[in-house]
């Protein structure tokens, strides 16, 4: 009788057709929610403009739970800020910020997982089409849009800065006090 590693289990949880297939296993479960609770009328916008969104919230759930170990203290508050911001845009009212906007912009920049930056393009390609062209709303696109991009930015350039702590501090204790070449390469990035 044989266990299962879990290095094994881990790369099969995280192996991008399983995060692909759940999120849209999720998606479809969404839709079925919105049919049972809303009325008729209305299902259009959430087949159409909020079930779509539910791929690359899950993938980028996925990819967080992933790098659990990589992510700092302040990219989680920051994931947190941005979800919760994005997500009290339908359920409380935060003016001339585009949820969708600001989610799709921060998990396309701040995400390793493919599946998460392929499904957040796409759905923030829907999301541009019918927010500028259909809607014409061009005030909360654009600003969901530009907090997004602060938001990884500031995520990136503390998350690399941190990296490059971690790297440097691996390279002294396996040389004593000298950092490789590459350790201080990567510092003098800073």
């Amino acid at each position: 009788m044989s266990h299962a590693n879990p290095a094994s289990a881990r790369a099969f949880i995280f192996h991008p057709l399983i995060v692909l297939s759940l999120s849209l296993i999720g998606a479809a479960l969404y839709a079925l929610y919105a049919t049972l609770r809303f009325p008729s009328d209305s299902l259009w916008g959430q087949y159409f403009y909020v079930t779509p969104i539910v791929v690359p919230f899950a993938a980028f759930l996925f990819d967080r739970a992933a790098r659990r170990r990589q992510i700092t203290a302040f990219q989680s508050i920051v994931d947190v800020l941005v979800v919760g911001t994005a997500m009290w845009r339908v359920i409380g009212h935060v003016p001339y910020i585009s949820g969708h906007a600001l989610f799709l912009t921060y998990a396309l920049l701040s995400t390793r997982s493919r599946v998460a930056q392929v499904t957040a393009a796409a759905v923030m390609l829907q999301v541009v089409c019918l927010k500028y062209i259909v809607w014409g709303d061009w005030i909360t696109s654009t600003n969901g849009i530009a907090i997004g991009v602060l938001a990884a930015l500031a995520t990136m350039w503390l998350g690399a800065k941190s990296e490059v702590e971690l790297e440097s501090t691996k390279a002294t204790s396996k040389q004593g006090n000298e950092p490789d070449s590459q350790s201080a390469s990567l510092l003098s990035i800073r």
